[in-house]
């Protein structure tokens, strides 16, 4: 999925090309922040806890900021500190948008960069931190924020105004948060008694957590989303995102799923490939959520869903669940998938660049799924997908306007998953 802009290019090829900022920030706190400019890196002390973008007061970045970084640090954040001046400069001297800046894209493509560059094991999605003009900078960052893009914002004594230089864009009116608001928000309107460091962490540390320990009793340890359908049927569709997470074409898909019976187990591809996975824990893992949520919700028929990176993977995780659970598969969708798949979330794979070395070739695993159980949907424009391949192999082909994003028009979408579905058990049954 392509979702970095020209302006973070430069950043996110420095790891392409072997540049590690992280290794930078051994010999310097002071590193390259893309749009945010020169940005100053505070590792965690011990295991990593969480991403922190912590926006300075407007007078910009001062010895009281890096005493509230090192504090978060010291629970386990990696903090980015942001001098929101110089921020604000930037954009100001920024002719290429002339009419609003995306700010939260500026926060996660730092986190997606730096999270890669030091090799974490988990992606921890960035907590938006500040204090006054910078306090008022993370609630409008968080506003803008699709779900499932940012973990939240902390808000300490907040500017009645934002700088005019900053100019959020709205949010997409497409997008439709089931919460509110796109992550937590903790807001102090004044600082309390102390230091603003102490205020801060106070605020924070709570949100800060550690990964918890893979296990085989529950699913708690997977990053999964819940949509039970208001009127439940006896149908639960396993969906698993593109690379960029849980975010747009699959959720809005799978909340046009879920309007119609419906349940759906949403898997964000973003977090649970963030370490590389193998084909078999990838099944491993499926089977368990399958066998939970059968159990949990009385279901009976399951559908699993991919989309971009989640269909190149879900060939390869059907054809290794144990015979028992495959057995409750009666359909697969595929949307927008490619001739191999990559295991792992990739820099390069954000760019739109082509598969890595490591990836596996889909063919021989997609030749050995029962073909009348199988859909697969792609666009008209959309030129690397394995789709118009299969017109005479039994699976049915679905093209669809536009390009990766099927024009947009993500109701008919999973319409059209539903109505493959609901016929393929009515051949099942029959």
């Amino acid at each position: 999925m392509k979702f970095f802009g020209k302006k973070a290019a430069a950043l996110v090829m420095a790891a392409v090309c072997g540049v590690s900022l992280f290794d930078m920030a051994h010999a310097a706190e002071s590193i390259s922040g893309g749009r945010f400019g020169q940005v100053t890196l505070t590792k965690p002390v011990g295991e990593m806890t969480g991403f922190v973008v912590l926006f300075s007061e407007k007078s910009g970045w001062t010895p009281g900021d890096q005493q509230a970084a090192e504090a978060l640090a010291a629970k386990g954040a990696m903090v980015i500190g942001v001098d929101t001046a110089k921020y604000a400069a930037r954009l100001s001297a920024d002719k290429s948008e002339t009419t609003c800046h995306n700010l939260v894209g500026d926060a996660e493509n730092m986190s997606h960069q730096l999270e890669r560059t030091v090799q974490s094991n988990h992606y921890f999605s960035p907590i938006l931190v500040g204090t006054g003009q910078g306090a008022t900078l993370a609630e409008s960052a968080l506003k803008q924020a699709p779900d499932n893009t940012v973990a939240g914002a902390v808000s300490l004594a907040p500017d009645a105004r934002l700088d005019a230089r900053f100019v959020p864009c709205p949010p997409d009116p497409t997008i439709i948060h089931a919460k509110g608001l796109p992550g937590f928000m903790e807001r102090a309107a004044t600082q309390p008694a102390g230091s603003k460091a102490e205020a801060l962490v106070a605020m924070t540390a709570p949100h800060l957590k550690a990964p918890g320990p893979a296990t085989d009793s529950d699913v708690s340890d997977l990053p999964l989303i819940e949509l039970r359908a208001a009127q439940p049927t006896d149908l639960l569709a396993i969906v698993i995102s593109g690379d960029g997470g849980w975010r747009d074409l699959d959720k809005t898909m799978a909340l046009a799923l879920q309007r119609d019976g419906v349940s759906v187990i949403g898997i964000d591809a973003l977090r649970y490939f963030w370490s590389e996975k193998s084909p078999q824990q990838t099944a491993n893992d499926l089977a368990r959520v399958i066998r939970a949520y059968n159990a949990r919700w009385h279901t009976s028929h399951v559908a699993l869903v991919g989309y971009s990176f989640g269909a190149d993977v879900m060939p390869f995780a059907y054809n290794r669940l144990p015979d028992a659970v495959r057995a409750q598969v009666s359909y697969i969708s595929l949307m927008g998938f490619s001739p191999a798949a990559d295991f792992q979330i990739r820099v390069t794979g954000w760019l739109g660049m082509q598969a890595s070395d490591k990836a596996l070739k889909v063919r021989p695993e997609l030749n050995r799924l029962p073909p009348q159980m199988v859909q697969c949907i792609y666009g008209e424009k959309e030129e690397d997908t394995l789709c118009p391949q299969l017109t005479k192999t039994g699976i049915e082909v679905v093209k669809l306007p536009g390009d990766h994003h099927f024009g947009g028009d993500y109701d008919a979408l999973a319409r059209r998953i539903l109505a493959g579905w609901r016929k393929q058990i009515a051949a099942r049954q029959g």
